[in-house]
């Protein structure tokens, strides 16, 4: 299991009433996993594989995280990052 790393700066995400504040990546995936409201569209695969890539060393947190914001733009959801 990899070490999390923090994000430089937190992304929040409303989903529904729910806020979510997403501060790495392992926090991203898991949204993307279990409360994303929209599991179809390039946003939401790439997103996910960002995560995947980020999680094992093959990609930057910082693609990851814009990978979240690009899918959370997709799914109409308020983001404040």
């Amino acid at each position: 299991m990899t070490d999390e790393k923090l994000w430089n700066r937190p992304v929040i995400i409303a989903i529904g009433s729910a806020k979510y504040i997403v501060k790495s990546t392992r926090e991203a995936a898991w949204l993307l996993a279990d409360k994303w409201p929209v599991l179809t569209g390039k946003p939401f695969i790439r997103a996910l594989k960002a995560c995947a890539a980020a999680m094992e060393g093959k990609r930057s947190t910082a693609y990851a995280r814009m990978a979240l914001i690009a899918a959370a733009r997709h799914a109409d959801l308020r983001i404040e990052a």
